[in-house]
């Protein structure tokens, strides 16, 4: 039986009664392998109790939230509720409401806040068809508090952190501040480790395209791996990383860039079926082709696509005059602007990039002698 703790946030209480009423005819249905435990408040205040003190699978929102003889004219308790579980939980979030409109333009875009409307919620029976297959996602299980990561990250705690605690609180001392970032490295680096190779003694896992891209990209400025977009053309950034991140270390960005492979000259006059045979074969299994670097497709990377090393583009940084380094990257990224950021190289394919663009640069191919 899967257990789903749920949040019920809605000042009015014939709505929480039809929401009540509606879970316990799925609870007593066994064929449903599905219970709720519920969770009701009618305010923020009694919201933040229950978030403080429970834990919690998913939560149903209300926006307008106008009780305890005051009123929230712009829905802010609603949005202020979700805040509040997106800091504590890791979980789907459903905003139920008929003011859609008003919850936080920030919130909007957000693929694990999924908005409804309340009469089509319950048209749907949302606690039965809407609900249960987010819940049941391993994609979104993964990072559950009980999920395959919490797992993993109690196992390294447990087997490996446990061993060396005494040396680490030792390099707390001596780095207080820093700490944090140093351990996050490591647990990483351990993670890692453990999921590189499976368990056939030298076998490598297979790796899913996904991984190879971070979307959006976390970096805040512009860095080696981002790939970035101008006028519908695609382009990766390929200045060694400690020349970015050094102040007054680049003259210019080095662009590369990326076409889709279906486009390249070799492949883009062949039959369909020869066209995914060449690319199955020369790019896409093992990179054949040196002056090329596969990139496969997924979610905004919407084709399969190949960094084309012979592509190079130079985009001009000019004189700098600001002195502090933030003013300094401002004034340098304003040359760069125009390309809008879209997606990251993960670090383990980065290093695979980089390698194959200077070997590329550095053949000289074999001499002949007389």
């Amino acid at each position: 039986m899967n257990e789903i703790r749920l949040l019920i946030l809605d000042d009015d209480l014939e709505v929480i009664n039809s929401f009540q009423g509606a879970i316990d005819r799925i609870n007593r249905d066994d064929k449903n392998n599905l219970e709720y435990k519920v969770y009701t408040a009618k305010t923020l205040q009694e919201a933040e109790e229950i978030i403080k003190y429970n834990k919690l699978d998913t939560a149903v929102i209300d926006l307008n939230l106008n009780n305890d003889n005051r009123v929230d004219p712009d829905n802010s308790d609603g949005n202020q509720a979700i805040e509040k579980l997106m800091q504590n939980f890791r979980m789907p979030i459903f905003v139920v409401s008929g003011e859609l409109t008003k919850l936080n333009e920030s919130l909007q875009q957000n693929e694990l806040i999924i908005q409804k409307n309340r009469d089509d919620f319950s048209r749907e029976s949302g606690f039965e068809t809407i609900i249960p297959p987010r819940f049941l996602s391993k994609s979104i299980h993964y990072f559950a508090r009980d999920g395959f990561l919490e797992q993993k990250i109690n196992k390294f705690y447990w087997e490996h952190l446990s061993q060396t605690i005494k040396s680490w609180e030792n390099v707390e001392k001596e780095y207080p501040e820093e700490i944090e970032k140093i351990l996050s490295r490591h647990t990483l680096s351990c993670l890692n480790e453990e999921l590189y190779v499976n368990g056939n003694i030298g076998s490598f896992d297979k790796y899913h395209p996904g991984e190879m891209y971070i979307i959006p990209p976390i970096k805040k400025h512009y860095h080696t791996g981002d790939i970035v977009e101008k006028d519908g053309d695609k382009f990766i950034i390929i200045n060694p990383a400690c020349d970015i991140v050094n102040k007054d270390k680049m003259e210019y960005y080095t662009l590369v860039k990326i076409f889709k492979a279906i486009d390249l000259p070799k492949i883009e006059n062949k039959q369909d079926a020869s066209k995914i045979s060449y690319i199955n074969d020369n790019l896409k299994k093992a990179n054949k082709l040196d002056r090329y670097h596969f990139l496969p497709a997924f979610d905004i990377i919407d084709h399969d696509y190949v960094i084309a090393f012979q592509n190079l583009f130079i985009i001009e940084i000019g004189e700098i005059t600001k002195t502090t380094y933030s003013e300094y990257l401002s004034e340098r990224e304003s040359n760069i602007k125009e390309y809008k950021k879209i997606a990251s190289i993960a670090s383990p394919f980065l290093k695979d990039i980089i390698a194959r663009f200077s070997a590329y640069y550095a053949r000289q191919g074999q001499p002949n002698f007389l």
